[in-house]
Formats: C-alpha cells, structure tokens, sequence
C-alpha cells in the first residue's frame, strides 16, 4: 500500500503528509496558471518570466517553451483543435499586418487536427500550436492595467477577459471582431461562460452580477441584492441558477431566468472571496478572508466548517468526481478535504510560497500546482484511502448484511461514507432486527442494506 494510503481497518489518522510525484522546474519567475489537456497527458503552465511551457504529466518532462509575450503571462488554457485561428495580428477589432504569411493549404492541412494552447499578458492574447510551437494568433490589448481575469469558452470559439479598468472583452478566437460589455460601474472581479456557452457571468465592485448573451454581446439580465463588491459569480452545472459571493459576508443563488434571488447563504464572519459548484451541482464551496472554508448543499444548508489554513485562501478546486476538495493558499501549504463532509485528508508539502493555482487531471487521479516558488508539482492522488476505501466498500456491506462487521468499521463508514454512495444503496424501510447474540454492531433502527450498486 503507497504511503499516502491507510488501512480501513485501522483508525483513521489526523493528516496525511503527502510528497510530490515529480517536481517541474524551468520557470525562471514566479507560476500564475497550469492546466492539464482534455486527455490528462499535458500539463501547460504561465510565468512571470513571458514564457508559457509544456510538460508530459507522467514523467514532468518539459516538452516546449512558448517565448513571444513581452511580458508576464498570466492565464493559459488548452483549447479545442475545433477552433482554427487565422494567422492575424488583432487590435480591437481592426486586422493589422501579421509577421506570418498566408498558409498554403498544406499548412493548414497540418493545423487541422492540431491542439492549441491560448496564454495571456497584459498586453496580448496568443494561441500556440502544440505539435509545431508556432504562434498562430495575436489579439493586441488596448484596455489600461494589468489583466485581471481571463476565461475560454467551452468549445475554445471565445474569449473573455478584463483589466483594471472596466473595460471587458469578448473575442472570437482569430476573429477581428471585438466586442466591449458595458454596463459595469465598477471593475469586474470574475468571468465565466455558461456549460453550453451561450451566455457570459460577470461579477463587479459595483456590487452586481449581469448576464450577456455570447453571441452579441448584450446584457440580459442584471442580478442586483449584494450591498458590497461581488467577487466571484458562476453559473450552476444545470445552468439553471447563479451563484454569487460578496465582500458583504454573503452568497446568494439567483434564478438565471427571472433574476429573483432564491438563496441568501450566511455564515461566513468575514468578505467572501470565492465561491464554486461541485460538478455533479449538489455542493456549494465558498471561502472567505478569515481563511475559514463552509460546504454548503445546494438547497442552502451548512454541511460542513472546515478550518486549517493559516494564510488567506487563494483558490477551491472541486475534483472531477465530486468527492475531493482542494484549497490552497498565499503561504505555500496545500489541504485535500473529503467533500461534503469536510474532513481533513491530507496535506500536500514541497510548495515553499504561495500556490496560485491547481488543477484535478480529468481523470481525478493526479493533481498539478502552480507557485510562486517557480515550481510546479504534480501529485499522484490515485492511491489514497478514498479509493481504496470505496473499493473495499461493498465487500463491508456484505459483512454487515451477515452480521459480521464490528463497531469500529462502522464507525468508519459514519465518517468517511459519501452521500453519493449511500445514495445508491437498496435500503428496505420498517425492519426490526432480530435478536441475535451474533451480531456485534448496532444495526440503524428500522432499516437495513439489501444491495449496493457500484
């Protein structure tokens, strides 16, 4: 059994201490973003120092290095092969003469089922080809200040982004056309897009979250209740609803159609900074400057408090699966969570400053950090106990049907069981338990387990 296991026979430890699988080294500056690719076989990461770089995720062996900005690179994303940019250099919305030459149709021929990879600076947008590590699109910035937010859409057609000011873009991926969202007063704090891509969430200082259709560019809807500035704001998995956090120590679930506020969650002592949806849409994840992170359901019940982190919070990421929480912060220390109910997994050590930014590799079994140490790590997650608990899991609940499981592995599954998996258990309601001096548990009164689907 690896060392970031343990026996679930035994009783459960505090904390694991976790090492990193491999440790990424080439950034000469500190790291703002990494990404894994759809497959989870690379991993691309920005800098400080203008380059963007790409990894085998199984070996941590630099692949490219992607050298043109001029600048700090702030944001980087895989981008689907769908999306063709023209070679162009953009400024605003008018075609300037690009370096490149037209293709001939054997180039494009070659670019046609090629990856690409968009990074962004202060002042521009680039998208890289993967296979050749040619650039392939320029969009030049115009908007004042540093680039404070960046986001693609999901099917790498589109992108958004903003600065200091108030100025927010959305952009056609080699297109010319740029189109400015106005209606802020403030500066925007977050940008997302909808699952299906059809509509943009933007969250401002002003203390409003709005609604813009993509493809125009126009504001739908204007979600106005918070009374301070309004950090983050997603769309939920269903994209039914709005979630939103605010430096006045609130969230709020808004209905997407009508703009109605369903929710106001309270709790937090203090602004809340970040805000998310798990995957499967049933948890809500928010953190606030207290460094105290609540797990909420998605009917707005406080589930669980978790408390450790003894810097500001920098970032929340959900795992695939819906079972695993990650929280990093500004100190370096990184924390694994089971979600929902919050307990304390494991602690990743080997960052020795802050951790900007992490992500789940599609599959969930590897994690990747960003620091600014100048280093990224790559984390092999799956061998913990999660996995090898579940795994074991129906083989405890045919024991428990043959009155054979003692009290401590109950105890156990009380603690570390998702409501995922008890979910889908076949539970027969009115059963009273025979007396039986073989049974060494406390059977739940007036139910029992027939069967267990994995």
């Amino acid at each position: 059994m690896s060392n970031c296991c343990y026996d679930i026979a035994k009783p459960a430890p505090e904390a694991l201490k976790m090492k990193p699988v491999h440790v990424l080294e080439g950034h000469e500056s500190l790291i703002n973003s990494c990404s894994f690719s759809k497959d989870g076989r690379l991993l691309v990461s920005s800098s400080a120092d203008g380059t963007v770089r790409l990894w085998h995720a199984a070996s941590g062996e630099q692949v490219a290095s992607f050298e043109g900005h001029d600048g700090m690179v702030q944001n980087c994303a895989f981008i689907p092969a769908t999306s063709r940019p023209s070679k162009k250099s953009y400024f605003l919305g008018s075609v300037s003469d690009s370096d490149y030459s037209d293709s001939s149709s054997d180039d494009e021929e070659e670019d046609k089922d090629q990856p690409l990879i968009i990074s962004a600076s202060d002042e521009e947008i680039k998208v890289w080809g993967v296979n050749d590590g040619k650039e392939k699109s320029t969009m030049l910035l115009e908007c004042e200040g540093m680039l404070q937010n960046f986001a693609v859409s999901p099917d790498g057609t589109k992108i958004l982004c903003n600065m200091d000011d108030e100025c927010v873009l959305l952009s056609t991926i080699g297109r010319s056309r740029i189109v400015v969202l106005e209606g802020h007063e403030g500066t925007a704090k977050s940008l997302s897009f909808s699952e299906d891509g059809s509509a943009i969430l933007t969250s401002s200082t002003d203390g409003s979250v709005k609604q813009w259709d993509t493809n125009t560019g126009k504001l739908v809807t204007s979600y106005d209740g918070h009374t301070d500035s309004v950090w983050k704001a997603v769309f939920s998995p269903s994209n039914m609803s709005i979630l939103s956090c605010s430096a006045d120590k609130s969230l709020r679930v808004w209905e997407r159609e009508t703009g109605k506020v369903s929710m106001i969650l309270k709790g937090h002592n203090s602004p809340v900074h970040l805000c998310s949806y798990s995957p499967n849409g049933k948890w809500i994840v928010s953190a606030s400057k207290d460094k105290e992170i609540i797990i909420w359901s998605a009917e707005g019940e406080e589930f669980a408090r978790l408390s450790g982190h003894k810097s500001y919070i920098w970032s929340v990421e959900c795992s695939p699966d819906s079972m695993l929480l990650l929280s990093t912060s500004c100190d370096g220390e990184m924390i694994l969570w089971s979600l929902p109910h919050g307990k304390r997994l494991g602690t990743l050590s080997g960052h020795k400053e802050g951790v900007k930014s992490c992500s789940f590799s599609p599959s969930g079994t590897a994690l990747a950090s960003a620091s600014h140490d100048n280093t990224l790590m790559l984390w092999n997650i799956s061998g913990c106990h999660y996995q090898k608990y579940l795994g074991a899991l129906t083989q405890l609940l045919d024991n428990r049907l043959n009155h054979t499981m003692p009290n401590y592995i109950c105890k156990i599954m009380a603690e570390y069981t998702w409501p995922d998996l008890v979910e889908e258990l076949d539970i027969e309601e009115e059963f009273s338990p025979e007396e039986d001096s073989r049974a060494i548990f406390a059977p739940v009164q007036r139910r029992r387990i027939k069967s267990c689907k994995f």
